[in-house]
């Protein structure tokens, strides 16, 4: 028979192609790498050896049938074991390193196990193949076997992929789904013509997409420095706890990257990195460097004290050294975090949370700084967790609630405003800090579903208790960031105020200068409309971070709170009591009220009022105290001037 075998010759030549582009970039060495490595070599081998085999085939005599037989079994076993080394290449990006039990290892050798046999012993059963009397190729009654074998693994990675299609990416299930359909395809034209080899130019075509999509060189590395990437790292990280070895891991912060493109531009900054990435791996040796981030990179170590001094200092010593870049000398500056396995953490995302979490604890510190990994990170991560979860369920049973501080009047002597302040209260963790749940909700999202329990639960407070009646002019509520943020943020309050018919003079919002500077056109927007409508605002917290005056002129603020650190400040500092005069008659003059908060002793009290506060909030009056508490006080409040009266 005349074979068509250009297919086959196409098949060599992309395997090598493929090859090729395999080993031009340094990989990372792990199981999916080795058994794609594999995987080209069987397909490779097998086509050349095919060739081979068609050749010998065409001139087969008695002296060489040996050698026919030899060339075909290498042949037929190769062609088997593709469909094998496939699946477990999908089996393996899916579920990385899987220790089988002895059950799944004798389940997964046994169709390769069984056709391999039958292969070998076709020179004498004539199951697979044979040479009939007048030498020419025949296959036998089992041939279909080999269409089973390959069904069997083939059918095999489609389950994998449904079982977890959930955790499978696209191109895991394109690469699958393109295999099935190829081998149908490559069946099918092999039965209506069997002169016409195509099944290596399948296999060779079916591996190159899984080079292209799963085991590309590409997606290890990163570019900008030359270094492996974060999905290296992981899946290194992988192949070290399958081998259930102790080793370390050496996680460099480089400072100042960030100002680099401000400074010397975007080109110029790359080429900054790549010379430090050239000093690093030098001082590195053989050992890999991983950027995991923009400023952060990782280096796996063996577990040697020795090894690990030597590392830190070579390391120490690059970033001491600046890099001439023109007339300029640029310098950044390290931090290092020692991690070790498997005693400081043993899962990866715990690992990966460590390591970053200690090198940003440290990010203030002396230039060169070395600390080993603080595992109470772990512990303030799984409470957060816990706390996230309490939160998605806290609005529903009731665990958030709602406490209000009176605020003082110094011109009428009596409680005139209070500020509403959310809490959290589980029967599983106790009372969460404010300081501990808003930053997480902020985080994940949970912050407009809070804000908005919060505002609609004063509006009803208000409403129901008539608070203006007992002498309240209007309730401060505060507003995130993120609520700062929302261009509906207007339309969300009218129609809770709305819904009470509350007249929106009897609340007063509460905004940060970082909220107000973070959604700046936004929060501009929705404050005219607001204002509009009779509702004030209030800048919190002023006197602290980078408080701005600039703020002061730009947003239609009615009320400055200033932050309790400045007053305590003043009290004991002339410098901070100058700022804080100075301040007073700065927010005075431009025609705003004036809040003082902390005020906690008479002394507190009696200098903040000489200096022509406005308001007082603070423990000397009253802590944030539940909505019957509250109402109480204001009762006794009204009691105790009607007695004056």
């Amino acid at each position: 028979m005349q074979f068509v075998v250009e297919y086959e010759i196409a098949a060599v030549i992309l395997s090598l192609a493929v090859l090729f582009s395999f080993f031009r970039k340094k990989l990372v060495n792990t199981r999916l790498t080795r058994v794609f490595f594999l995987l080209v070599i069987d397909v490779l081998s097998m086509s050349a050896i095919d060739l081979i085999a068609i050749e010998l085939n065409d001139h087969i005599n008695e002296k060489i049938v040996w050698l026919c037989y030899l060339v075909n079994i290498l042949y037929y076993l190769l062609n088997a074991g593709f469909s094998m080394i496939f699946y477990d290449c999908i089996r393996t990006t899916l579920s990385g390193n899987i220790i089988r039990n002895k059950f799944q290892r004798v389940r997964y050798a046994v169709p390769i196990s069984i056709i391999s046999l039958l292969i070998v012993s076709s020179p004498w059963t004539h199951v697979i193949f044979y040479f009939d009397e007048q030498m020419n190729f025949r296959t036998g009654w089992g041939y279909i076997l080999m269409y089973v074998s390959a069904a069997i693994y083939l059918l095999s990675a489609i389950y994998k992929i449904i079982l977890l299609r959930k955790e499978a990416s696209r191109s895991q299930r394109y690469t699958v789904y393109f295999y099935v359909t190829m081998c149908i395809t490559a069946a099918f034209i092999q039965g209506m013509n069997k002169s016409l080899v195509v099944v290596g130019f399948v296999f060779a075509v079916s591996t190159m997409m899984v080079f292209l999509s799963l085991v590309n060189p590409t997606n290890y590395f990163d570019k900008e420095m030359d270094l492996m990437n974060l999905a290296a790292f992981r899946d290194v990280f992988d192949q070290y706890k399958f081998k259930n070895k102790p080793f370390r891991i050496v996680g460099i912060q480089m400072i100042g990257i960030r100002f680099l493109i401000e400074t010397i531009g975007l080109e110029n900054k790359q080429e900054v990195l790549r010379k430090f990435s050239i000093k690093l791996r030098n001082a590195c040796g053989k050992y890999q460097l991983y950027r995991v981030s923009e400023s952060r990179i990782y280096v796996y170590i063996p577990d040697d004290d020795e090894i690990e001094q030597r590392l830190v200092k070579e390391i120490q010593k690059v970033f001491e050294e600046s890099i001439l870049m023109g007339d300029f000398r640029i310098s950044l500056t390290v931090h290092i975090a020692l991690y070790k396995y498997p005693d400081d953490a043993d899962e990866k995302a715990d690992v990966e949370d460590l390591i970053r979490s200690t090198l940003s604890a440290i990010y203030d510190e002396e230039p060169g700084t070395v600390v080993h990994v603080e595992k109470k990170v772990l512990a303030k991560k799984s409470r957060e967790l816990q706390i996230l979860q309490v939160m998605k369920k806290a609005v529903r049973r009731g665990d958030f609630y709602v406490v209000y501080q009176p605020i003082y009047s110094f011109e009428q002597k009596r409680f005139t405003t209070a500020e509403a302040l959310v809490r959290l209260e589980n029967d599983e963790l106790g009372e969460v800090s404010p300081e501990e749940f808003i930053p997480i909700a902020e985080q994940n999202g949970m912050i407009l579903q809070i804000g908005e329990f919060v505002f609609e639960t004063v509006c009803r407070f208000v409403l129901h208790h008539k608070i203006w009646e007992k002498g309240i002019e209007y309730i401060h509520v505060n507003l995130s960031v993120i609520q700062c943020m929302q261009e509906k943020l207007a339309d969300q309050l009218f129609r809770i105020m709305d819904l009470y018919n509350l007249d929106y003079r009897y609340i007063n919002l509460e905004v940060t200068e970082s909220a107000a500077i973070a959604s700046s056109d936004v929060l501009m927007d929705n404050m005219a409309r607001l204002i509009e409508r009779n509702m004030n605002f209030s800048l919190d917290d002023f006197g602290t971070g980078f408080s701005n005056t600039a703020t002061l002129i730009k947003y239609p603020f009615h009320t400055i709170k200033l932050d309790k650190g400045m007053v305590w400040e003043a009290m004991h500092n002339k410098k901070a009591e100058i700022i804080l005069k100075n301040t007073i008659e700065m927010v005075k003059m431009l025609d705003m009220e004036i809040v003082a908060e902390g005020a906690e002793t008479p002394e507190q009290v009696e200098k903040l009022n000489e200096m022509g506060v406005d308001f007082v909030q603070g423990f000397y009056y009253s802590k944030p105290i539940s909505r019957d508490d509250f109402l109480q006080l204001l009762n006794d409040d009204t009691e105790l001037r009607r007695g004056y009266d």
